[in-house]
């Protein structure tokens, strides 16, 4: 049976730790790099129930996009999610802004799902890239089918014809200079996630639509890239269902 490590040395050998962020709590969280590998569960968020499903269903490993802690001192529900993995003896590896980052990763993933081509990098994480001409408010809906998403919202004239699209997945569309790289380099629009009240205004303010989507739906591809980066173990791999997103829409 594999190791934690042997695991671990695959998927970072497509998203390396170095490309993480500063702020970021990626790799392994909880666990040891020797234990055998039972059974691997894959979800994009550490919680209770995904802890829970993967004890259940036989796996001692949950790799997860977002990792269960953050900074210095943890909060208090995520000290509680560490105790109870190591309680029940799990494994707790996540792949974050590294995954974000890196070649074939979530950006690009979902650049390709959105049908962009003649993609670039943006600092790191976002993508730039060009979509056959479309209106505004027809692309916000193509966006809400393609990434199953019945809570976009954007700014702009829905007229407005999109052919210039900057993309940066989970809470991506709260970077202000983004914005700015945006309105520098005519992008039309960014595509993205958890822009706040001040962005959107910004965002108006100097003619860059945008489209806002849930940093959930933006990213549980993440479960579909570690499928693909860990085929030679299928046979280990659960694919957990407790993952799910937790905003429900009113229409």
């Amino acid at each position: 049976m594999p190791k934690v490590k042997d695991i671990i040395a695959i998927i970072e050998s497509k998203a390396p730790l170095e490309l993480a962020l500063d702020f970021d709590s990626a790799g392994l969280n909880v666990g040891d790099m020797q234990d055998e590998v039972k059974g691997i569960s894959l979800a994009q968020n550490v919680t209770y129930s995904t802890i829970e499903e993967c004890a259940q269903v036989g796996a001692n490993l949950l790799i997860t996009h977002h990792p269960c802690v953050f900074g210095e001192e943890p909060d208090g529900y995520m000290q509680s999610l560490v105790t109870r993995a190591k309680e029940l003896g799990l494994n707790l590896y996540s792949c974050h802004t590294n995954l974000d980052c890196c070649d074939g990763g979530l950006n690009d993933f979902v650049a390709d799902k959105l049908g962009m081509h003649e993609v670039k990098v943006i600092d790191g994480c976002a993508r730039q890239g060009n979509i056959p001409p479309t209106r505004l408010d027809e692309l916000a809906k193509q966006v809400s089918k393609i990434l199953d998403d019945d809570c976009v919202k954007y700014v702009g004239d829905d007229g407005r014809i999109i052919k210039k699209v900057a993309l940066c997945t989970g809470a991506g569309a709260r970077d202000e200079e983004l914005v700015f790289y945006a309105k520098e380099n005519a992008i039309d629009c960014i595509i993205g996630g958890e822009s706040k009240l001040s962005i959107a205004l910004m965002a108006k303010d100097l003619g860059v639509s945008l489209i806002d989507v849930g940093h959930f739906t933006s990213e549980i591809a993440c479960i579909q890239i570690f499928k693909n980066w860990l085929a030679d173990f299928e046979y280990l791999i659960k694919v957990g269902k407790a993952d799910t997103n937790p905003y429900k829409s009113i229409k």
